[in-house]
């Protein structure tokens, strides 16, 4: 029984699409595998909830406190350095040293400003006039400056309009200080202001403001809001004001209702000042993120891969038997059997991919006789081009002239010939490299002028112009020469008048270009762009043009169709014949 049934399940799977077993077998997975980790995720996390938001919400309490801490500090020191160092030695800086102070500070600070003990205006920076209906002396920060002389106070937020303003007022958190003014001999008695921004706070407390939920404020020790996210609506009464009695809890984490909404509170109390910092994090907005719940997801996702394994290692090995028996074909490709017949079996995909294989290897054989025969094209073109830069009638009529040379007793001359064509040949052998220096083809193309001006008996002149950043560059050897030839046989061709051949070569940006330039004859434009074209023939006098072809043809093999050989002619002026090729600084390892 059980073996029929393990047949059917076989028969069943072999005629069915992989992806739908795939497909079913993770379906139902996920299924059990999700039941169980939903059931234990919420059991865990309603135990944890607590726990990790009282810790996160004390670590943002500490961050918070430390930062309002720093703050205050930061003010008490701008007060201490203006008190001690201007007003109790010499008050004659201290409109100076306030007003720089003020713009350090005035992304922080809306004043600094010193009143005497009538709560007359003495200094204020930056500079602004006294509010006609300011009752300076009045004021709680006045008056509780000089009740409490030894220390520095801070104030409840309160409207900045002790001064008259061009703009709209703004809300402030009040310094004050009691302060003695040396004056020459005379010390007078006065009180430091200093507005601190409202906005101030809360750049420092950024983005815990309604984050997810989570908030925090300051409260003074009589339970009157310092700085809240809400302030603004708070005080128009369209927010709910916290419970004052947080001013009076000792610090710690404490669980309550605010405006509606159960939350988590810790209470930290703010160094020097007596404040009250209060961190909320509503619990609704809670979200587990502690180490426990990151063990959690690994025990799950290693039972979940331990299941995967387990069911999955059955149904791979009904599945992978016919991609066993591909992969033996597509070894037997790769070693370069590619007549090989590829087995088409197993399910939907893989028989597809076989025969896919299979006609793989028929392109991959089509493609490889393509390549050969392309190469095989590539070296004639290239032995043709090297047949046609020397060919035995050159040799033939060189080595004539320097007999003819001897017997007419032109020793001297019969010797730079002879030096001339050892050098050429010896540049033409190149140690069998295909790519040469620039200098190095300038200096063939040199020795075969020298060969041809004294075979001609001096009826033309040359010159050769290289500039010398270019002479490390990378060319094809003997590309130059075929066309300097063209220009002797073909340029020169029933010239009466003594023949003028320059060879140039010089920078363009990535480019660079050879330039071999006549004043022979001249051809038609038709003609010229023949002397490019395979397709159709160029027959003159003293040959058919297939040097120029052949040079072209190699630049474009070597560096692409957007290089090669351009004809610029004009009957009875003259040819100019380019050689475009891109910036390669030649290296000795190459060719």
């Amino acid at each position: 029984m059980v073996q029929k049934l393990k047949k059917k399940c076989l028969d069943f799977l072999m005629k069915q699409r992989m992806k739908n077993i795939l497909y079913v077998v993770l379906l139902a997975l996920t299924v059990c595998i999700s039941g169980f980790i939903g059931c234990f995720v919420i059991e865990v996390y309603r135990r944890d909830m607590d726990q990790a938001a009282g810790q996160n919400n004390r670590k943002l309490a500490d961050q918070l406190n430390a930062s309002v801490t720093q703050y205050v500090h930061q003010m008490i020191r701008i007060s201490d350095t203006l008190y001690y160092n201007v007003l109790k030695k010499d008050t004659a800086y201290v409109s100076q040293v306030s007003q720089a102070m003020y713009e350090t500070y005035r992304d922080s600070i809306e004043s600094i400003a010193i009143f005497s003990a009538s709560g007359e205006l003495l200094y204020v920076s930056p500079a602004l006039s006294l509010s006609p209906w300011a009752n300076i002396s009045k004021e709680a920060w006045f008056l509780e400056a000089f009740d409490s002389s030894e220390n520095i106070h801070f104030f409840n937020p309160a409207l900045y309009d002790y001064f008259v303003q061009d703009k709209a007022y703004s809300w402030i958190v009040p310094m004050s200080r009691y302060v003695q003014i040396n004056e020459g001999s005379r010390v007078t008695e006065g009180v430091l202001l200093i507005s601190i921004k409202y906005s101030a706070f809360a750049a420092v407390f950024g983005n815990s403001a309604f984050d997810r939920g989570k908030y925090s404020f300051l409260m003074d020790s009589g339970g009157s809001l310092v700085y809240h996210p809400k302030h603004a609506q708070i005080s128009a009464g369209f927010a709910q004001v916290p419970p004052k009695e947080l001013s009076s809890y000792p610090d710690g984490s404490y669980q309550m209702e605010i405006d509606g909404m159960d939350v988590l509170c810790c209470v930290e109390t703010v160094g020097y000042t007596g404040w009250r910092l209060v961190s909320v994090s509503s619990r609704a907005g809670l979200r587990l993120a502690g180490l426990k719940f990151q063990l959690f997801v690994i025990a799950v996702i290693l039972f979940l891969l331990l299941a995967s394994i387990v069911l999955g290692s059955y149904v791979s090995n009904v599945l992978t038997n016919p991609i066993k028996k591909l992969e033996t074909d597509v070894k037997k490709i790769s070693e370069g059997n590619l007549n090989l017949t590829v087995h088409s079996s197993g399910s939907f995909e893989v028989y597809h991919l076989g025969e896919s294989i299979q006609k793989m290897a028929v392109k991959i054989r089509q493609l490889m006789e393509e390549i050969i025969k392309e190469q095989e094209e590539k070296r004639k073109s290239e032995l043709d081009s090297l047949q046609a830069q020397i060919t035995p009638h050159f040799l033939y009529n060189t080595l004539d002239g320097i007999v003819w040379m001897i017997e007419q007793n032109r020793k001297e001359d019969a010797s730079k010939m002879v030096t001339s064509l050892a050098r050429l040949l010896r540049i033409s052998i190149s140690k069998g490299k295909h790519i040469i220096p620039l200098e190095d083809e300038f200096e063939h193309v040199r020795n075969y002028l020298a060969i041809q001006s004294m075979r001609f008996k001096n009826k033309f002149t040359y010159d050769l112009a290289i500039q010398p950043e270019t002479r490390g560059l990378a060319v094809i050897k003997l590309i130059v020469q075929p066309i300097v030839e063209n220009a002797i046989y073909h340029g020169m061709e029933g010239m009466y008048e003594d023949g003028e051949i320059l060879v140039s070569a010089y920078k363009e940006g990535n480019d660079f270009y050879i330039s071999v330039k006549d004043n022979g004859m001249g051809m038609r434009k038709e003609q010229a762009n023949a002397l490019l074209d395979y397709g159709r023939q160029v027959q003159t006098r003293s040959g058919n043009g297939l040097g120029v072809r052949n040079v072209h043809e190699r630049i474009r093999l070597y560096f692409g169709k957007e290089y090669g050989v351009s004809i610029h002619s004009v009957l009875d002026e003259g040819t100019q014949v380019l050689l475009h090729l891109p910036v390669i600084l030649f290296k000795e390892e190459e060719g």
